[in-house]
């Protein structure tokens, strides 16, 4: 991808918000003019965990992880995040309060960000950035309880099975530890139900780092 394209964010944020509401041209020019480009390299973050979240991204290429970091240096995957997402941490964009989500790369990511001190602005300026903020918001608390519900009801086996229906295009640039963090397993366990799926599907590992090593 050149560095032209990736900068065009008529092709990639633009479709994004169409997906959410019908955006006049007016209204995408005003929006259009108050993004920035970030580069991040891997590790870098969007948002750092203990302070108050103030940018949201649009993800253009690269991967991104959403993570928590508990009291003593553990670090608990939330989710990723890859091209044609958008990414923040929602709870402390809306509440103002620290965060405690880290919100990094995994590898190197452009992304276009948008102030959310623009957030307001927006609001007053026109109805379609209400239907954008209030479905984005929706998509956020789906997701969560979403994912609440199969750590709280489906097995590790059926919540494997979806993550790799769900993350299909990520899987071979995810690492074993994150995929087994994200499912709330071991990287042992994680093994021995790719091992299964791989025995009764008959085909080639797809993910993590088991795919990398066949590929060196």
């Amino acid at each position: 991808m050149s560095f032209t394209a990736d900068k065009n964010a008529e092709l990639w944020v633009l479709p994004v918000l169409r997906q959410l509401a019908d955006i006049p041209a007016a209204e995408w020019a005003y929006f259009a003019e108050r993004l920035s480009w970030l580069e991040l390299a891997p590790g870098a973050a969007l948002s750092e965990a203990g302070l108050v979240a103030d940018r949201l991204g649009f993800v253009v290429h690269g991967l991104i992880r959403k993570l928590h970091l508990s009291e003593h240096g553990k670090r608990v995957v939330r989710g990723f995040g890859g091209p044609g997402s958008v990414v923040g941490a929602y709870a402390s964009l809306l509440t103002r309060q620290p965060s405690h989500l880290r919100v990094e790369a995994l590898e190197p990511t452009g992304l276009f960000v948008l102030q959310w001190s623009e957030i307001d602005a927006l609001y007053a300026r026109h109805v379609c950035w209400q239907i954008v903020g209030r479905r984005l918001a929706e998509a956020n608390l789906v997701e969560r309880e979403q994912r609440a519900h199969e750590l709280l009801t489906a097995s590790a086996t059926e919540r494997y099975r979806r993550f790799c229906a769900t993350h299909r295009e990520l899987l071979p640039r995810l690492r074993d530890y994150d995929i087994a963090s994200y499912l709330g397993i071991t990287p042992v366990s994680l093994s021995r139900l790719r091992a299964r799926r791989l025995r009764s599907s008959g085909s080639a590992p797809a993910s993590g780092d088991t795919a990398r090593r066949r590929a060196r």
